[in-house]
């Protein structure tokens, strides 16, 4: 039997380290486990389906990258899926992420992102209502998922089916008045079906990280020196990213349904890999389903 570590600390609203955000909530948690660091940064919480595509897969994890970069906290549940991209996002760049657990701290829940919860730990925190210990029951879902909503400034749903647990994170923001923002995907995908009804409901429809950006307004903060200013080399490009970035060499605006034409790719894999260079800082989309080179790089392209 796994034995509970106790390398946390607990905190209560009247404390000076509980987020001053989750304080706001109208069901406040009494008590918050930590293990780890909650800074009290910007934060953007991260969610979708459990069941996600590569695509959806893809765009979490490269708009948490870009997203760090910038000093912003990555806030998920460490659910499979689009949680677990999103937190392997923001430590791909060094970055900060809070991972909400349903139950305690430790064991961490699901087991198998035993060794990701370490490492957000090191780099985060890990947080819970819950004691060490606790046992998981459906019932701590959407508890969980009001911390989440509650600890963020802005939510930024991926891919959700109709029901589903981003779903109701993606409520419980907007019953607090925190900006909701939703990836758009494939109309014949289930995962989308969330996405779609938020949209029709009134939240924010995004292409790129700017978007996230835009709404966090004045709590920005300057871009991250580890932000690197000059083209990646060959090997940083996925095999469709290095597709499209060559396609754009020319500095004209080009249509993504005649580059999709063009280079024989898939809507859904161009859409990753115009999001993928957008979110590096290669490329610009535009209004009318156009994308462009964006200006200021060193005029390298990859080899």
């Amino acid at each position: 039997m796994e034995v509970p570590s106790t390398e946390h600390r607990i905190l209560r609203p009247r404390d000076p380290d509980y987020p001053d955000l989750l304080r706001a909530i109208r069901d406040v948690p009494e008590t918050l486990y930590v293990a780890g660091c909650v800074e009290q940064t910007p934060r953007v919480a991260l969610v979708g389906s459990r069941a996600c595509t590569r695509y959806g897969r893809e765009v979490a994890y490269e708009l948490a990258a870009a997203l760090a970069r910038r000093g912003v906290s990555v806030v998920s549940g460490l659910a499979r899926g689009i949680d677990a991209a999103a937190h392997e996002g923001a430590l791909s760049v060094d970055g900060h992420t809070v991972a909400v657990l349903p139950g305690g701290v430790d064991p961490v829940y699901p087991a198998r992102h035993r060794s990701l919860s370490v490492r957000i730990r090191r780099r985060g925190a890990l947080v819970a209502e819950r004691e060490l210990g606790s046992g998981i029951a459906p019932w701590h879902f959407p508890r969980r998922n009001r911390i989440i909503a509650g600890l963020s400034e802005v939510i930024v749903v991926v891919e959700a089916a109709a029901r589903s647990g981003a779903r109701i994170t993606a409520d419980l923001g907007l019953a607090e008045g925190r900006d909701v923002l939703v990836v758009p995907g494939p109309i014949t995908s289930r995962t989308s079906v969330g996405c779609h009804q938020l949209i029709a409901a009134g939240a924010f429809p995004i292409t790129g990280v700017d978007d996230i950006l835009d709404h966090l307004g004045e709590t920005l903060v300057p871009p991250d020196s580890r932000a690197s200013t000059s083209p990646p080399e060959a090997e940083e490009l996925a095999p469709s990213e290095r597709q499209l970035f060559d396609a754009l060499a020319t500095g004209d605006a080009r249509s993504l349904d005649e580059l999709a034409v063009t280079l024989d790719l898939p809507v859904g894999v161009l859409l990753v890999a115009a999001t993928g260079l957008e979110i590096r800082g290669l490329a610009l989309l535009l209004p009318g389903n156009r994308i462009e080179a964006r200006h200021g790089h060193d005029g390298r392209w990859p080899e």
